[in-house]
This record gives C-alpha cells, structure tokens and sequence, in this order.
C-alpha cells in the first residue's frame, strides 16, 4: 500500500468511529495508477508552496493543492519547501538529493497533475539518461549531475499531459480545476458500480469510500472521510460529511455529519443528524 510522506502532518481526526471499516479509508480514490518500484525507491520529490493569494485552508474536493501533488508522486519521498524562485531551484535540489538517484522539484500549483502522467516522465528522463529536465512546473535532476553543478542549464521545456500541468493560481483556474478533479473522482466511483444521476450537481470528496450498487441522485454532497455502503441510495439533497452510511440505507435531504446510520435504515426528508449513530 502506497502512503504519502510529507514533512508537516495533514491529516484530520474525525469524531465517529469507524472502525468495522478497517480497510476503508486507507487508499485514496484516485491512487490507482501502476508504480515503477524504482521510482519510489529513487527519487525524492520537493514540492515547492507557491505565494498564491488562496487562504491557507483552501481545499480541491477535500485536499490541499500540495496534497494532491503529493498524491500524484505518492510512494516517494517528500519535502514540502516555502516558495523560492527558479535562481535557487538548483540549490535546493542539491540540499535535499541525499542518497536519492533523482530529484523531482514540483510547484503545489498543478493538483492536476496525475500519478501515471509523473511516473511517465520519471520513465522518459530516466531511459535518456538525462542530468536534468525543464518542465512546464518544476525539474527533474539526476543527482550525480547535482554535486557539481554550478548553474541552471536545462532545454526546452518538455511537455506531458494535456491538463497535468494546467496553474491553479486565481479564483477562475480553482473552479475549473474543482470541476476537473470531481469529474475524475465521480469517474472512479461510476467504474467501480455506483451509479449517478445528474452527476454535474453531485460533489465527492477524494477520501470518500462509496461501495457498488450505491445509487446517487442529484443535489449531493458527501465530504470528508464519508463512506456510503451497498445498494445505499441517496436521494436528492444531502450534505453528508465524516458520516458513514451502512448497507442498504437510503438517506433524503438530510444533513448528517460525523454520524452513522445503520443498514436499511431510512432517513429523512429534513432530518439534522450530528454526532449520533440512529
């Protein structure tokens, strides 16, 4: 199982006990791409926090910016480093190279970015044996090539993905990229059996676990380390957040947080359910 190290802690605790779902919410909707062990194993990734004007707190679909790069490079090595301009970007990789083969220096500001796209061009740079590589947000260096660098030589930027590279950095691209990470998370869930219904109005956090055979309506949202069961349906209107939602329930617009409603329970219309297990 691949985890994510960063050097700050990011997770939050929730106050429901969840744990008869054991497995459940250990691996993220989205890690689904196939590693190269090599790459875990060899490349240490500095993710660089830009100085966008977004709170501190601002989240994509129930992760940070950061978060989801480190989601993309997950299996790898993290640092998380303040911004610096790309006259110290060589400086910093050579700090922070240590015993790793390769450096990946990344800016927060792609949560685009996907896993397979990242381990794609490790592939390119490695295979041409490259010393370092321009991307459209950030480099890759071979550490070698690092002890005794004096100066930031690199070529034409090298371009992979059509979207992994798009900048968050105004109000406008933050929308765009909510809607693009939504849409895959839906996407994931749709391959795995659940079934939605007007899925442009229904919003899934990345830590949401939804079982198959679950049915989705229109006008849903279900946050945080949310877990819907089997053949659960959902009609329109819910707000459910760090709620776990027992097999074959069926919820109708309600707001249930930090609660767990038990199978084949029925809920709603217009109930307010938090901190309860019902």
């Amino acid at each position: 199982m691949e985890t994510i190290e960063l050097e700050r802690e990011t997770e939050q605790q929730i106050d429901v006990n969840f744990d008869f779902l054991q497995q459940s919410q250990q691996e993220r909707a989205l890690e689904t791409a196939k590693s190269f062990e090599w790459v875990a194993k060899e490349t240490l990734v500095v993710l660089v926090e830009t100085e966008h004007s977004f709170a501190e707190d601002f989240q994509l679909c129930g992760m940070k910016m950061t978060d989801w790069v480190a989601l993309a490079t997950s299996g790898c090595k993290h640092k998380v480093i303040s911004f610096v301009g790309e006259d110290e970007i060589l400086q910093v990789a050579k700090q922070h190279a240590g015993d790793f083969s390769y450096v990946a220096v990344l800016y927060n500001d792609i949560p685009l970015l996907k896993k397979q796209t990242f381990l794609d061009l490790m592939d390119y740079f490695a295979k041409r044996k490259m010393n370092v590589m321009r991307l459209e947000r950030g480099f890759v260096f071979r550490s070698e090539y690092l002890e005794n660098a004096q100066i930031l030589l690199s070529g034409m930027v090298e371009k992979f993905g059509e979207e992994d590279f798009f900048v968050v950095d105004n109000a406008e691209k933050a929308s765009h990229a909510f809607e693009v990470l939504n849409a895959r998370i839906v996407d994931y869930h749709k391959k795995d059996g659940v079934v939605f219904f007007g899925e442009n109005t229904i919003f899934v956090d990345v830590d949401v676990q939804i079982e198959s055979g679950a049915i989705i309506y229109p006008n849903n949202i279900i946050k945080g380390q949310s877990y819907i069961g089997k053949n659960v349906v959902l009609e329109s209107g819910n707000y459910i957040v760090d709620s776990a939602i027992c097999d074959g329930a069926k919820v109708c617009q309600s707001y249930i947080k930090n609660s767990v409603v038990e199978k084949k329970k029925n809920i709603g219309p217009f109930e307010n359910l938090t901190n309860v297990k019902v």
